[in-house]
């Protein structure tokens, strides 16, 4: 019976990204009634009042920063970019006006401007774990791992009891092949935070890269505990188990995973393999028709549901399935070949 290594897509959960806009400790009087309504999260209010503190006293730098947060709760960057660019008109030294900036502009998918403006945050204040955290998730988005771990090192620094920094650095590690590192900080990230869901997930990956497999079931099973609904984890654990041996168990998980993303055709994929290996030739006949049904074009379903039907004695569905496999992908052909072969010799021998 032919067998096949299983590469799980090992996504890391998302880095933590903006914190809420911090507030100037400038409240002066005419600014008074705009916070307190700030506060009690009546936003529109609040513009309001700051704008008609702004047309009294127009060179107000604080005036100009709160509106702008203002504007940052009601999802209006643009107008929130705006007035803080105005308050660091007013005064250049507002660190906090360039961290909120930087947040307004990472929202709205301008990565290279919010990282110039975390970067001026630190030149003026260089012990803002968040800027830090935020600059290190910029550099992890763009695949600079490196310089994202020295980040969130740095905020570690600042801040060392902050679970997140710890999570953050761990998946830089993760991402770096650093396994042992990315665990030792998931362990540190626990310690402080045993409700992070992501750290148990993310360090079952590192456990799973490293063939521990039974150390990777464990983790996602508190994953699982306090995510109950992820899709990711029930995929994950299952190609652990199977890994493990442990089909059934498995194909279970894989059923998990199928009902939670029913779009997602991995999940199905890895249990026709599964079923293949305990030579449930319907059961894995059924997973792959319905890769196929998610995915056309998805070359190595046909491959399997071509072996099985050679199993099953119908060469020339077989056949027809090999085909257009190939056809998708001839690379497969240099790959597969011998699998086919060895299944049609065992069918042979049968």
């Amino acid at each position: 019976m032919f067998t096949r290594i299983l590469i799980a897509v090992l996504a890391t959960a998302v880095l933590s990204g903006q914190s809420m806009p911090v507030w100037s400790s400038d409240a002066r009087n005419p600014l008074k009634t705009a916070l307190d309504l700030h506060d009690a999260g009546k936003i529109k209010e609040a513009i309001v009042e700051y704008s008609k503190v702004i047309a009294s006293d127009p060179k107000l730098g604080a005036a100009y920063f709160n509106r702008g947060n203002a504007y940052y709760d009601l999802g209006e960057d643009r107008l929130a970019i705006r007035d803080y660019t105005q308050a660091l008109r007013i005064n250049a030294k507002d660190s906090d006006a360039y961290y909120n900036r930087g947040n307004a502009y990472r929202r709205m998918k301008q990565p290279e401007a919010a990282l110039k403006d975390y970067s001026a945050a630190l030149k003026l204040n260089t012990d803002d774990a968040r800027s830090y955290n935020n600059r290190g998730s910029l550099h992890y988005d763009a695949r600079r791992y490196e310089a994202a771990a020295k980040d969130f090192s740095e905020a570690i620094r600042i801040d060392p009891k902050d679970a997140q920094s710890y999570y953050n650095r761990a998946n830089a590690f993760l991402a770096l092949d650093k396994k042992e590192e990315a665990i030792r900080d998931y362990d540190a990230a626990l310690n402080r935070d045993d409700k992070l869901a992501e750290a148990y997930y993310n360090r079952g990956i590192a456990y799973a890269d490293m063939e521990k497999f039974e150390d990777a079931i464990r983790d996602f099973d508190a994953a699982l505990r306090l995510e109950p609904r992820s899709s990711e984890a029930y995929y994950n654990r299952a190609l652990a188990k199977m890994k493990s041996g442990k089909y059934e168990a498995a194909i279970e998980d894989y059923g998990e995973a199928m009902r939670i993303n029913p779009k997602d055709p991995e999940a199905p994929f890895n249990r026709g393999l599964t079923h293949l290996r305990l030579d449930k030739y319907d059961y894995a006949a059924r997973d792959f028709t319905a890769v196929i049904g998610l995915q056309p074009q998805y070359a190595d379903a046909y491959v399997y549901r071509g072996i099985i039907r050679v199993y099953q004695g119908n060469d020339k569905e077989a056949e027809s399935d090999f085909q257009k496999a190939f056809q998708l992908d001839p690379g497969l052909k240099k790959k597969l070949q011998p699998i086919i072969d060895e299944a049609k010799a065992k069918a042979k021998s049968n």
